[in-house]
C-alpha cells in the first residue's frame, strides 16, 4: 500500500468541494475507508497496534448479524490419566487399569509415562471411576510394569494397534469433532460538539487507489483529532471488551431505554492461557513460546506477536542480554561489527534493542508495543512497579498466535456490514464541513455535533495458543 499523508491547512472551497469529503466517501462505503483509515492512523499515531493488524491489513469480514459462530478444533490430547489399578503384570500375568473414558482402542498398544508397553488384550469393561483395562506387558524382557506408572494420575498414550498374524477382526479409531464457538459484537459510539466560531482547519489526506496512484480527500481537522481518539477507544474495547451475555446468550445489561446493551469480548477475556512473572529470564521466554508454537500443530505461517508496553519491551530487551552477554557462562556476544557500543575514545554510546527473539524451533515472534498499556486508563489505575516507577500494566505480556488456520489468520476484526464506520451530523446554527444535507439533522443550538458509530469485535479463532503475561513484582 502506498504512503498515506495527512496534512494540515485551511479550508478552500474552490478546492474542497463535498464530494472529495471524507466523511462522504466513508458514508458510501464504510467496508472499503474504514481499513484505509485504520492504516492511515496506524501509521501516524502507533497507538492501535491491534486495529492495524486486523482491520488494517485486511484481516476483517463484515457480517449480517450481531452475532456468529466458528469451529475450533484444539490440539488432540491422546493421553489418559489412571484413575485406579491392579496387578503389576509380573510373568506375562493380564493387570487391570482403570482410565477415565473409552478413548483407547482395542486392541491398541499404550505406552506408559516411563516408556513400557502394554498391549489392550479385550475390550473394556465399565466399572467405578471409568473403564478398565486388561493389559499385558509386550516385552517379556520387562519383569513387571512399574508402580509408579500405574499410580493415580500417572498418564498412558496409544501407539498402534498389533494383530495376530490370521483370522484378525477390525478395530475402531478415534477421533473428535470441532467445537462450536458463538460470539457476538458490540457498538461503540463518540459524539462531540462544537460552536459556530469553529476554526476553519482541515486535514486533507493522499490515500492510495486501486488502480495504483493516490486521491486527495479532506475532513474537518478537529473531527480528524476526534476521529483518532475514537479509534483509541474502540482499540481499548478491543483489548479490554468483556461479555455482557452469559453462557446462555442471554444478555444481563439494559440501556435506559430498555435496549440490550451488547458487548462482546475483548482479546484478553479470549485468551484462556494466563501466567504471572516477577522478573523475566531467558528460560522463561523460550518456555513460554515453546509451548505456544507446540501447540499450533495444524498452523501455517507460524508467527506470534508480543503486545507490551514500555516496561515489558524492557524487561525482554533486559532478559536476552543477561542471557547472551554474561561472559561467563560461554554465551558472550562477540561480533566483528559494533552493534551496540558507537562512537570512540570518551565518546561512546550504547544502542540497540533486541525487539525479536528467533525460537529453536525455527519462528519468529516479534515485539510490537502498545501504547494504552503505558498510557491509557487501565495503566493509569494500575499500582507501580517497585523499580521503574512504570504500571505494572506496561510490563503486561501478550503472546498472541497471528498465524494462519484453514487459510485464515487466527487474529481477525469482525464487523456490522454497513455499520463498520458510521458518521453523522446534527447541524444547527453551522454545518460540519463535508456534510451534505442528507447527512445532518436539524437543530436550534448555536453550533452543531459530529457522531460517530462502529459496531465490531476482535476475533480469535484458536484461543489456546495464546498467553497472557502480567507482572506481579512487589
Amino acid at each position: 500500500m502506498a504512503l498515506t499523508q495527512v496534512l494540515k491547512t485551511y479550508y478552500n472551497d474552490q478546492q474542497m468541494t463535498d464530494t472529495n469529503s471524507l466523511v462522504n466517501a466513508l458514508m458510501e462505503k464504510p467496508e472499503e475507508l474504514s481499513p484505509i483509515i485504520t492504516h492511515l492512523a496506524g501509521r501516524e499515531e502507533k497507538k492501535f497496534p491491534l486495529s492495524f493488524l486486523t482491520e488494517g491489513v485486511g484481516n476483517t469480514k463484515s457480517i449480517d448479524r450481531f452475532e456468529y459462530e466458528y469451529r475450533v478444533k484444539t490440539h488432540e490430547v491422546n493421553v489418559r490419566p489412571v484413575v485406579a489399578s491392579s496387578g503389576d503384570g509380573a510373568g506375562g500375568s493380564i493387570f487391570k487399569v482403570t482410565f477415565p473414558d473409552k478413548w483407547f482402542i482395542f486392541p491398541y498398544t499404550l505406552v506408559s509415562q516411563s516408556g513400557v508397553l502394554a498391549r489392550i488384550m479385550s475390550e473394556p469393561v465399565p466399572s467405578a471411576g471409568g473403564y478398565e483395562y486388561s493389559l499385558k506387558l509386550v516385552s517379556p524382557d520387562q519383569s513387571v510394569m512399574p508402580s509408579d506408572d500405574v499410580a493415580a494420575g500417572a498418564l498412558f498414550g496409544m501407539l498402534f494397534a498389533s494383530v495376530g498374524i490370521d483370522f484378525s477382526r477390525g478395530n475402531a479409531s478415534n477421533w473428535s469433532a470441532p467445537g462450536l464457538v458463538r460470539s457476538k459484537i458490540g457498538t461503540v459510539r463518540k459524539s462531540y460538539h462544537f460552536s459556530g466560531n469553529a476554526k476553519d482547519y482541515v486535514a486533507q489526506f493522499s490515500l492510495p487507489t486501486k488502480q495504483g496512484s493516490t486521491t486527495k480527500l479532506w475532513m474537518d481537522y478537529e473531527e480528524y483529532r476526534h476521529m483518532l481518539r475514537f479509534k483509541e477507544e474502540c482499540e481499548m474495547y478491543y483489548w479490554y471488551g468483556q461479555k455482557t451475555y452469559g453462557d446462555n446468550g442471554v444478555n444481563e445489561m439494559l440501556d435506559e431505554n430498555g435496549q440490550p446493551v451488547i458487548s462482546g469480548p475483548g482479546l484478553f477475556e479470549q485468551i484462556i492461557n494466563k501466567d504471572t512473572y516477577s522478573t523475566l529470564t531467558q528460560s522463561k521466554i523460550e518456555n513460554v513460546i515453546g509451548d505456544l508454537f507446540y501447540g499450533m500443530t495444524d498452523a501455517t505461517d507460524k508467527q506470534v506477536t508480543l503486545y507490551t508496553g514500555i516496561g515489558g519491551a524492557r524487561e525482554f530487551d533486559k532478559a536476552l542480554r543477561d542471557y547472551y552477554g554474561d561472559a561467563t557462562n560461554g554465551r558472550y556476544l562477540q561480533t566483528t561489527e559494533s552493534k551496540f557500543i558507537t562512537g570512540s575514545g570518551r565518546n561512546l554510546g550504547i544502542t540497540g534493542y533486541f525487539t525479536s527473539y528467533d525460537h529453536i524451533d525455527g519462528h519468529r515472534v516479534n515485539v510490537v508495543k502498545v501504547p494504552l498499556f503505558d498510557h491509557g486508563p487501565v495503566a493509569q489505575a494500575s499500582a507501580k512497579h517497585p523499580e521503574s516507577g512504570l504500571p505494572l500494566e506496561s510490563y503486561r505480556m501478550t503472546f498472541v498466535d497471528q498465524s494462519s488456520y484453514d487459510g485464515e489468520n487466527n487474529l481477525q476484526m469482525i464487523n456490522k456490514k454497513g455499520r463498520e464506520m458510521l458518521r453523522w451530523a446534527v447541524a444547527g446554527s453551522v454545518v460540519p464541513k463535508g456534510f451534505a444535507e442528507s447527512d445532518t439533522r436539524a437543530s436550534d443550538i448555536d453550533g452543531a455535533s459530529v457522531h460517530m458509530l462502529k459496531t465490531a469485535g476482535i476475533l480469535l479463532r484458536r484461543f489456546d495458543t495464546s498467553l497472557d503475561l502480567q507482572c506481579v513484582a512487589s
